[in-house]
């Protein structure tokens, strides 16, 4: 093949081959107008990827150089539709459900061309994020401000999503159609939240310590330390944690972690430990791995 296509997996124009094409044209009613289209499946040398290709021409389709020399031109779109010089979050499962979900969706209007859609959709992550974290205020406006009072953002972090916001209503609500350079700038700084909020602590995951301030964490971390080498035995609390204890955001949090811990098994919520005499528990049976988040 003679012309160059984008590769979304190389990030930019390659050689590719033809496995297959079909060729169709044809005229309006009256012969006026004549047409083509060309349906390709293409595969670039580089990297294998596959890609189609759609590329539309008719005799309307023209243009005229400075010395009004006629330049005929087509239309060629390639499918899946790709986002040139944009990254695109990875690890999008670690977002909770309805984020994730608003997320792809505004990714395929921007990847379309569709930016007024794509502002709208930025907006509304910083909505959705609102939700999720119980940020409850009047208005969006105060939610972002809230999001910096509660430590979830810093004040220049504040700042960018309220330009996220300014964009997005002028989008919903003036019509009016953003620049796509200002649009990548709104994706890095939605990437730098999610980032920040939902994926970088479950990339991190067991591979490195970090501090734990939520029950939900503190059990994962009890659930961790338990094994076939301290099934059936009684242990201290502080004995089954041994040195990850210091994991822990304070003796405050440890304490409160514990009285929720008793109620649950207690309540037969946990059936992995039972409490036994002078502050022990003992180990019931060694719990399933699978922790959901």
């Amino acid at each position: 093949m003679d012309k160059k296509y984008f590769c979304r997996n190389c990030k930019g124009n390659r050689n590719h081959k033809l496995i297959h094409e079909k060729k169709i044209k044809g005229d309006d009613a009256e012969g006026y107008i004549q047409w083509i289209e060309f349906y390709m499946v293409i595969e670039c040398l580089g990297c294998e990827t596959v890609s189609f290709v759609h590329t539309y021409a008719d005799s309307e389709m023209k243009q005229y150089d400075e010395e009004g020399n006629v330049e005929y031109y087509d239309e060629t779109t390639i499918f899946p539709h790709i986002l040139k010089n944009g990254k695109e979050l990875e690890y999008l499962n670690f977002l909770p459900p309805i984020i994730k979900n608003i997320y792809k969706e505004t990714l395929t209007s921007f990847k379309g061309n569709a930016y007024i859609l794509t502002a709208g959709g930025f907006r509304a992550i910083i909505e959705a994020t609102c939700i999720h974290l119980k940020i409850k205020k009047d208005n969006l406006s105060a939610r972002i401000d809230s999001l910096q009072e509660k430590g979830l953002l810093t004040k220049s972090e504040s700042k960018r999503l309220h330009s996220i916001r300014f964009l997005g209503n002028d989008a919903l609500h003036e019509m009016k159609t953003p620049r796509r350079e200002h649009l990548l700038i709104l994706l890095d700084i939605v990437n730098h939240l999610l980032e920040n909020l939902f994926i970088q602590d479950k990339k991190i995951g067991d591979k490195i310590e970090i501090i734990i301030d939520e029950y939900k964490d503190f059990l994962k971390l009890i659930r961790n330390k338990i094994s076939d080498e301290i099934l059936n035995k009684e242990l201290t609390m502080n004995e089954i944690l041994g040195n990850s204890k210091r994991l822990l955001k304070n003796k405050v949090f440890f304490n409160k972690s514990i009285e929720e811990l008793n109620k649950k098994i207690e309540d037969g919520e946990i059936d992995f430990l039972s409490i036994a005499n002078e502050g022990k528990y003992k180990i019931e049976k060694v719990p399933n791995n699978i922790f959901n988040w």
